[in-house]
């Protein structure tokens, strides 16, 4: 017996069958029972036509049936008898010499109602069957095969069965498993799908139609089925299910597409489409699987995305023209008032009374002012802009280096006034961030430089940097000892141009910590604060998936 053959039953039937074809293969006939009963003009499980073996067929009745009774030993009857498929074996006149009790089970009979009489006398009308023409062929040819048959009984069930043959030295060995209740949830699972599925012949025409289809395309299957399918093609795209199926049938893979197609109604809908092959137990491709879903409000939401995304880039063109203006032309004139009002106190101050040199002053500080303003517009510009390139940086050596700015700047303004500040700065090392260097200077430059402005008025001002861990994320903190904020007001702390402070109290333009959250969103993190008033405030802020942990 072949390995193909062998391959097609079960274990226990493969088992049971490999111990009938070693014993016919066996030369010496007349050390052990006979086992393969042949007739006259048959052919055989050598494939050749034979005379009967010894001892010739007696035409008795009593001979007859001796001869119909399954010749197999009783280990392999138990084998075969145990198994959960049904199990029949047949002699070359289609005569049942062994049935198993599923196989009984599935017949609705008895198996002494089947032993010894043909499946034509069993089943009237079976020989007409595409079942029997596969049996058939697998009897003659020798070969193994596979079939479904939907059996209809006197009660007008139907149950639907999966049938292997395997040819065996008496003649085919016929297994069966009742597949109905695999058939129905199957079923159920194409009628319950939210996509359209469809079958159709190799032409085109529609043999499957489920609820969803009809809920998508506007037709019942009433309508369809039986109908060649290119009726939901518009004009111009007749010919694509056949051309699909001509790529199939020469064995390409066809990748999910996105296609137009055409409602009852007459409009045109935009659906995904997934093809696969219909094949039949040989492995033939008799049709073709098609699964439709239609993506018509998700392409209208990709063109209104698009449509946003290109007024988004029309708009960040026109902000880098502001930009350009703002940083070339608005800045010569802020430079020559601050310029022209800095001669006349020079240059002219004797000429001018007390209440002249006070307001020139205010003019130089509001045109400074207004550089200041502009520079940080500038700089939160920038950051909207800029390209994210994330790296290791050491947060510790970066915070440094900014605080020594801060205390040299304070040392220059302080010559000749006010003494030299004292602050107790806390920055432990080892402190690390992955994140872009050029946005993370920009945050720790505004959040160190409130907590310094902000501590300015202590006697003794305390700076903290640091970090922690918060549901597996690094968070890092900036707290100062200085003037705080009302917690009532936090949500205002991060908007353009909002400030808890008078500038009176302290100097800044209200964009720093706006410039601070779009840095921080930038990286997908988050920033939010801590404080009270006259109790100093805490910042803190993670940097989106890329940061790590110390």
């Amino acid at each position: 017996m072949t390995s193909e053959v062998m391959a097609d039953a079960g274990p226990k039937a493969r088992e049971a069958l490999a111990a009938e074809g070693a014993r016919s293969g066996a030369e010496d006939q007349a050390s052990r029972p006979e086992t393969t009963i042949v007739r006259k003009g048959v052919c055989s499980a050598r494939g050749r036509t034979e005379n009967a073996v010894n001892p010739p067929p007696s035409t008795s009745p009593e001979t007859r049936e001796e001869d119909r009774k399954p010749t197999t030993p009783a280990f392999e009857h138990d084998i075969l008898d145990h198994l959960l498929e049904g199990c029949r074996i047949l002699d070359f006149d289609y005569r049942y010499l062994y049935v198993n009790e599923p196989a009984a089970a599935q017949a609705r009979c008895s198996r002494e109602e089947m032993i010894g009489r043909t499946m034509q006398e069993c089943f009237p009308g079976i020989e007409q069957t595409p079942m029997f023409a596969a049996l058939r062929r697998c009897m003659e040819e020798r070969t193994s095969g596979h079939t479904e048959r939907d059996h209809v009984f006197p009660d007008g069930s139907r149950p639907a069965f999966e049938i292997s043959f395997v040819p065996v030295p008496q003649g085919l060995c016929v297994l069966s498993v009742d597949v109905t209740e695999r058939r129905h949830l199957l079923g159920a699972i194409v009628h319950d799908s939210a996509d359209a599925i469809i079958s159709s012949s190799l032409d085109g025409i529609v043999t499957h139609w489920n609820p969803s289809a009809e809920r998508i395309f506007g037709y019942a299957a009433t309508e369809m089925v039986g109908r060649p399918i290119d009726v939901l093609f518009p004009q111009q795209r007749r010919d694509e299910d056949i051309a699909a199926s001509a790529r199939m049938l020469r064995g390409e893979i066809i990748a999910p597409f996105e296609a137009v197609r055409r409602h009852r109604d007459g409009r045109e809908i935009e659906v995904s489409v997934a093809l696969s092959p219909i094949r039949d137990f040989a492995g033939t491709m008799v049709g073709l699987s098609k699964v439709a879903r239609d993506i018509s409000e998700v392409k209208e939401a990709r063109r209104e995305l698009l449509q946003a995304k290109e007024k988004a880039e029309a708009a960040h063109r026109e902000l880098e023209s502001f930009s350009y203006s703002v940083a070339h032309d608005l800045r010569a004139p802020l430079r020559s008032i601050d310029g022209f009002s800095q001669a006349l106190l020079d240059d002219h101050s004797a000429q001018l009374d007390e209440e002249g040199r006070r307001l020139l002053s205010f003019v130089r500080g509001s045109a400074q002012l207004m550089a200041r303003l502009i520079d940080d517009i500038l700089a939160l510009s920038r950051v909207t802009r800029s390209e994210i390139i994330r790296s290791r940086v050491d947060l510790s050596s970066l915070a440094g280096a900014i605080l020594q700015r801060l205390r040299a700047s304070a040392s220059e303004r302080a010559v000749g006034s006010a003494p030299e500040r004292t602050v107790d700065v806390v920055l432990p090392s080892g402190l690390v961030a992955q994140a872009d260097p050029r946005l993370l200077e920009i945050v720790l430059e505004n959040l160190l430089g409130n907590a310094w402005k902000f501590s300015s008025r202590r006697a003794a001002a305390r700076i903290e940097v640091g970090q922690f861990l918060r549901d597996d994320a690094t968070v890092t903190f900036v707290r100062d000892n200085g003037a705080g904020f009302d917690p009532a007001f936090a949500h205002k702390l991060f908007g353009v141009f909002q400030r808890l402070h008078s500038a009176n109290e302290f100097e800044g333009t209200g964009i720093g910590l706006a410039t601070v959250q779009r840095a921080v969103h930038r990286h997908g993190g988050e920033v939010w604060a801590e404080g009270a008033v006259d109790a100093g405030a805490a910042f803190f802020f993670t940097l989106g998936d890329g940061e790590q942990t110390r």
